[in-house]
């Protein structure tokens, strides 16, 4: 079997045509062979090889595919711009895309391999069938009898267990209800109001443990911006919200978290 030919009408080696699943896998397999850098491909040559193994192709009446045709006009047009004198300012490779293809390819097709072997080994360790020879006996019947409810129930109870171990709930996540802005205008409100708001009295008339969370953070975030000043005359007493040293236009807290909402 007549090997491809280089360009410039110089015959090759004779050669046996293997199977390539694609351009790119032909492009590596005349790297490899060339023995180059895929990082700075030789393209006048890679190229000549690349159309000498499609004339072959061609000769042994193998259906060409389109991919295959694509990329040789890609190459003769790499080729050509490598051998115009490159622009000084832009400095870019004309191989740079395809190297990048070609990287993309090699770690694919590597990682197609590892997982081919692990498969075999798999295979080879589990067969994927079994298959018994009876002898041509009658299928044996089942005394139910025999058969021990309690046994059957804890392997149910067991087999769905697991499978409710397996399978968990979907996490549903809940509106959010309270929000640490609203709940800062109205408590900020509420001690220029009153004067003096007693904090815990007004936690423990909260039915939800979430309005009771975010009207404490927003009690201490009242409290850093100087909004409100908390006073406890002895330990374990009830806390007073009182006016503090600045003075907090209650419109105005927060206001672009709300308008971007």
């Amino acid at each position: 079997m007549s090997g491809p030919g280089a360009g410039g009408g110089i015959a090759g080696p004779a050669v046996e045509l293997p199977a390539f699943s694609g351009p790119l896998d032909l492009l590596l397999h005349l790297i490899q062979k060339e023995e180059v850098s895929i990082y700075d491909i030789p393209i006048a040559r890679i190229c000549d090889q690349y159309h000498g193994y499609l004339a072959a192709m061609a000769d042994l009446d193998l259906e060409v595919a389109g991919e295959f045709l694509w990329m040789a006009a890609w190459l003769l047009h790499l080729k050509s711009r490598m051998l115009l004198p490159r622009v000084a300012e832009s400095g870019e490779d004309p191989r740079t895309e395809l190297v990048e293809r070609l990287l993309e390819y090699r770690r694919v097709k590597e990682l197609a391999g590892i997982l081919s072997e692990i498969h075999v080994v798999r295979r080879g360790m589990w067969p994927a069938s079994v298959t018994l020879d009876l002898g041509g006996e009658e299928e044996v019947e089942l005394d139910w009898e025999e058969v021990d409810l309690n046994v059957i129930c804890q392997a149910y109870t067991e087999a769905m267990e697991r499978f409710a171990a397996a399978h968990p709930p979907p996490l549903r996540v809940q509106p959010l209800r309270f929000t640490v802005e609203r709940t800062m205008r109205e408590l900020y409100g509420r001690v220029l109001e009153e004067g003096s708001l007693p904090l815990l009295r007004h936690l423990h008339s909260a039915e939800d443990p979430e309005e009771v969370v975010t009207a404490v953070v927003a009690t201490l975030e009242l409290a850093r911006l100087g909004g409100v000043h908390a006073e406890q005359r002895r330990p374990f007493a009830e806390i007073y919200l009182r006016p503090g040293e600045r003075q907090l236009r209650p419109e105005q807290l927060f206001v672009e978290q709300d308008t971007s909402g």
